[in-house]
């Protein structure tokens, strides 16, 4: 349990006086979590023990861990699909040319990079978590419309709006590790 301390030596004047307009939160709010105005307004002080920050940790730890490593994994699968493919006569039922099978493998890449600043950027400015959650979603339709795709060109799309979902989870889980990874002293 949290472990709150209120100012008890302010009278009912002080404590009332304290109280703000909305207009002037809102003007004061601007550009911050809500969470840090709903504390900086609380009136109270929220002290962490070194024992409830661990199960903080723990719990963030079994939370959002496992769904960074399975969209991780479901991504490097994603990844074999292409050669899998391959053996099982993509490249003939495709009808693809002598580099085309190099453009569908290359592509991802070429949507990744181009596409990088501007997903850092969203994620900056869009809440992180319906962000991150739409991109996987939209990068798992778009996957399953690679099993309509039936020509280069198709594969080609398809391949390329892959590469420009998958963007957003690097970045993602490197500001998931920096927002919750707090460093151990």
């Amino acid at each position: 349990m949290l472990s709150k301390s209120t100012p008890e030596s302010l009278s009912h004047e002080e404590n009332v006086g304290n109280v703000e307009s909305p207009e002037k939160l809102a003007t004061r709010a601007h550009g911050k979590d809500k969470a840090a105005v709903l504390l900086e307004n609380a009136g109270e002080t929220i002290v962490v023990t070194p024992e409830e920050n661990k199960r903080i940790l723990r719990k963030i730890d079994l939370t959002i861990l496992p769904i960074m490593l399975a969209v991780y994994f479901l991504q490097a699968l994603d990844k074999a699909t292409l050669a899998y493919a391959s053996v099982f006569g993509l490249v003939k039922d495709a009808n693809l040319g002598p580099q085309d099978y190099s453009w569908l493998g290359s592509i991802v890449y070429i949507a990744q990079l181009v596409l990088q600043p501007i997903i850092a950027y969203f994620l900056v400015k869009l809440p992180t978590g319906k962000f991150a959650a739409t991109m996987v979603l939209c990068w798992g339709i778009v996957l399953s419309f690679m099993a309509v795709a039936k020509d280069f060109k198709g594969l080609l799309v398809t391949r390329f709006f892959l590469g420009a979902f998958e963007a957003s989870v690097g970045k993602f889980t490197m500001l998931m590790q920096e927002t919750f990874g707090l460093e151990q002293s």
